[in-house]
């Protein structure tokens, strides 16, 4: 009875001193709330960037990871310089077969007609447009992959039939517990019978489907057509470099003069291709991802260093409280303890914070990082990553705490050594703050450079376009929206290419030769836009040489870019004769230079563009259009707003007659712009959140530093001012000190940032310069805070009658 009396007291004198320390830190956290909030929030910003960083690239890593062959998949890749939605995997159907039958090391070859996932498909089911993914697969599909046929028969797979299978789970979405097989579908332009219910690609993945067509008798044998991705299944224990340099060395022996060579092939992990692949479309890349979570950890750090030096400073000015309560009997063991109840409250509080944040950027985060999880989901992956950052964290403070410990309690409480720890989380902290600064300041320029400074060779100011409109109708609505008082210019693309947002009618690859070409030289191949003079005017094509294209200028006649000039060889090309098949569906011939233009980086300032050209010659007609049109400096809400009206009251019936089509899209140059720099934007976003934090949790470093030296140094001060001193001496002899500190914080952070920020512009063929006067400018804002942050206090100290400091010390 006496034991378990005892038991119990104990516990209840430990739950009791638990909640003191619980009471005793609550009240530091609030005499300190400024720095606390400060601590707190850079915690949760830091530590919630980390974690969902580290989710999104685990994400980014998992496509296509689950199959069991999953390290022997690739996909066979030519490389083109071009547009980027997938072109540079398109091969014809018949090279599977082909790749099987040439290379022993090939185990299963597939092809597979899968478009990007960017265009939007529809099936027709009872008149009704369904948003759905198809794919068009032979049966070595199913040897590939984890696919089971879970009802129905394997028709579908056979070339030509008119069968296809369906996912169990669009069979659930679309038919419930209903049997879908004998259910006519129409894919395209081509009725089918659903003959098979079929499981899903696992996710996720590269290739994800709701139907599975089979190809149709061209497709399956045509040699013309260049719509299938190639997958190859390699043997394990293949060496993929030696394989590869096979691949690039073989010689097609196809009697087919369309069949294309695989010189310039490459091999693409499957797994790998989600965040390899440049044709992928992403809101962000995997490089901006990975500096998320450093610049998160970064952030943790800087916010945990604050911390220990405003942890010292107390212990410095509260010496004689801790003094006193070692006298009464506390123990350094329960000093430290009521020191590490009050870190757990600190990161608990940053997890409180971040669960918030992470609630209040849901939606945002799943949009930018088109991750499929539910709030669920991510929480919990959230916590696995949090809980490994806290876990560090607290090890950090406990060793830290045992260093301390070692030392004596009584010694560190009143012994005055040279503060090294104190002097480098100073210097760890100016260099984590001036990190960002810098970078963010080449990224805001950067921005600017690519935004204002016309480097992209044309402009996306004031502009925007009606997509998909059926060119019958195109000049009713050109008309309408000429009467629109915001709208100052209006422009039918007709049939001509799209520059700009991308469009499908892109233009034409065509190889060219060229006057004066060398002997030894091969043809180039060039891409070449049809366009008209009130195209070239509307995207403000920057001329550089010659003159620009008008309406009575013969067909023969071009302009190319500045690249395709340079590769050509000529240092005044007004007049050269390019010598090609620019008009691919007239014939070749020869074609006049009649002026040169600044490269047009349409793809985005990240995409290396071909070489092109700008002709005249209109080669299709299309059965749809898009409308260009100008506005006034901002007006672009009260123009889509009328915009809108008009489709609704004078084009409604045939947008929903087109709705499969998405007719009538209306797209805004500037955020169509945006959205190929969104990583970019994102990471400039981000990096200027993490600037403020640091700064402002530098700047409370920096005050608790001073005012703990302050403290100590109170007798120094007064027997200086006995001896003749003023406050403006004294705060000098202060800035000298921490004048060295600030030299060796900046050129560490300048090395580091220049370092990182230059790698980071190296992914732009444009890009700006970093100039010297960036450097100077950072240094004299970072003097100016800190001057004005930490001026005060040591005026203040300065300024206390001496005799009085003498006295009480």
């Amino acid at each position: 009875m006496n034991k378990t009396g005892n038991f119990h007291n104990r516990w209840f004198v430990i739950a009791g001193l638990f909640l003191h320390n619980v009471k005793i830190s609550f009240r530091n956290i609030l005499k300190y709330k400024s720095l606390s909030l400060i601590n707190i929030t850079g915690l949760a910003a830091g530590l919630i960037c980390f974690a969902l960083s580290m989710l999104w690239i685990r994400y980014e890593m998992s496509f296509d990871s689950t199959h069991k062959n999953a390290k022997q998949l690739y996909v066979v890749f030519k490389q083109t310089t071009g547009w980027k939605t997938n072109l540079g995997k398109r091969f014809c159907t018949p090279y599977a077969a082909y790749l099987k039958e040439k290379f022993p090391e090939i185990a299963i070859a597939a092809p597979i007609f899968a478009y990007p996932s960017s265009m939007r498909e529809y099936v027709t089911l009872k008149d009704e447009d369904i948003p759905a993914t198809t794919i068009a697969v032979d049966s070595f599909f199913f040897k590939m992959f984890d696919l089971k046929i879970l009802s129905g028969s394997r028709d579908f797979l056979i070339p030509g039939s008119d069968k296809m299978a369906i996912t169990q789970e669009k069979a659930l979405q679309l038919f419930g517990k209903k049997n879908p097989i004998g259910t006519q579908i129409k894919s395209g332009e081509k009725y089918y019978f659903i003959d098979a219910v079929i499981s899903g690609m696992p996710k996720p993945s590269n290739y994800p489907f709701d139907f599975i067509r089979p190809f149709t008798e061209g497709e399956h044998q045509s040699w013309n057509i260049f719509e299938a991705n190639i997958i190859i299944e390699l043997f394990e224990g293949i060496d993929v470099e030696a394989f590869e340099k096979k691949l690039k060395e073989h010689k097609t022996t196809i009697d087919n003069p369309n069949a294309p060579e695989l010189s310039n092939s490459l091999l693409l992990s499957l797994n790998k291709m989600r965040y390899t692949d440049p044709a992928i479309e992403r809101n962000v890349k995997i490089q901006d991802i990975i500096i998320f979570s450093i610049a998160g950890l970064l952030v943790v750090l800087c916010s945990l260093f604050n911390y220990f030096i405003s942890m010292a400073s107390r212990f410095r000015i509260r010496q004689k409280e801790l003094a006193l309560r070692l006298v009464f009997g506390a123990s350094g063991s329960s000093l430290l303890a009521m020191l590490s109840v009050e870190f757990i409250l600190i990161l608990l509080f940053a997890v409180v914070l971040g669960v918030l944040f992470t609630q209040l950027f849901y939606d945002p985060f799943l949009i930018l990082s088109k991750v499929q999880m539910d709030l669920s989901a991510i929480f919990y992956e959230l916590f696995r990553y949090l809980g490994v950052v806290i876990l560090v964290a607290l090890l950090l403070f406990w060793l830290i705490l045992f260093i301390f410990r070692r030392r004596s309690l009584n010694r560190s409480i009143s012994r005055t050594d040279k503060k090294m720890f104190r002097k480098i989380s100073i210097v760890f902290q100016l260099v984590i703050s001036m990190f960002f600064v810098f970078c963010t300041s080449i990224i805001q320029k950067q921005m600017y450079f690519l935004h204002d400074s016309h480097e992209i060779g044309f402009s996306v100011k004031n502009k925007g376009i009606i997509r998909n409109v059926p060119r019958e109708y195109s000049a009713v609505l050109a008309n309408r929206l000429k009467q629109i008082p915001e709208i100052t210019e209006v422009v039918e693309e007709k049939g001509m290419s799209g520059v700009f947002p991308e469009s499908y009618h892109k233009g034409e690859y065509l190889e060219s030769s060229w006057e004066n070409k060398p002997a030894d030289a091969e043809n180039f191949r060039i891409h070449v836009y049809n366009v008209s003079p009130e195209l070239v005017d509307f995207y403000d094509f920057q001329l550089l040489a010659g003159e620009k294209l008008i309406a009575s200028d013969p067909k023969t006649v071009v302009l190319i870019s500045e690249d395709a000039a340079k590769a050509y060889g000529w240092a005044n090309p007004v007049g050269k004769q390019v010598l090609s098949s620019l008009g691919s569906y007239t014939g070749s011939g020869s074609y006049t230079v009649k002026g040169v233009v600044k490269n047009i980086y349409n793809y985005g300032p990240t995409q290396q563009i071909p070489l092109t050209a700008y002709s005249l010659e209109e080669w299709l007609p299309r059965i749809r259009s898009n409308v260009l049109f100008k506005y006034r400096e901002g007006m672009w809400l009260s123009c889509k707003e009328k915009i809108d009206r008009l489709i609704k009251a004078e084009f409604a019936d045939l947008k929903r007659a087109n709705s499969r089509y998405n007719s009538f899209t209306i797209r805004h140059f500037e955020e169509e712009y945006k959205k190929i720099l969104s990583s970019e934007i994102a990471l400039q976003k981000l990096f200027s959140f993490f600037s403020v934090i640091c700064i402002l949790i530098c700047v409370f470093g920096f005050v608790s530093l001073v005012s703990l030296t302050c403290k100590e140094r109170r007798k120094s001060i007064a027997i200086r001012k006995i001896n003749g001193a003023t406050p403006v001496d004294i705060l000098v002899i202060f800035i000298k000190e921490y004048a060295l500190l600030l030299i060796v914080g900046s050129i560490i952070a300048f090395s580091a940032g220049y370092f990182t920020i230059q790698r980071w512009l190296e992914n732009f063929v444009k890009h700006t310069n970093i100039p010297v006067w960036i450097y100077f400018l950072i240094l004299f804002v970072m003097v100016l805070v800190i001057v004005l942050s930490v001026g005060h206090i040591v005026y203040k100290t300065s300024i206390e009658n001496p005799s009085e400091v003498i006295k009480s010390e």
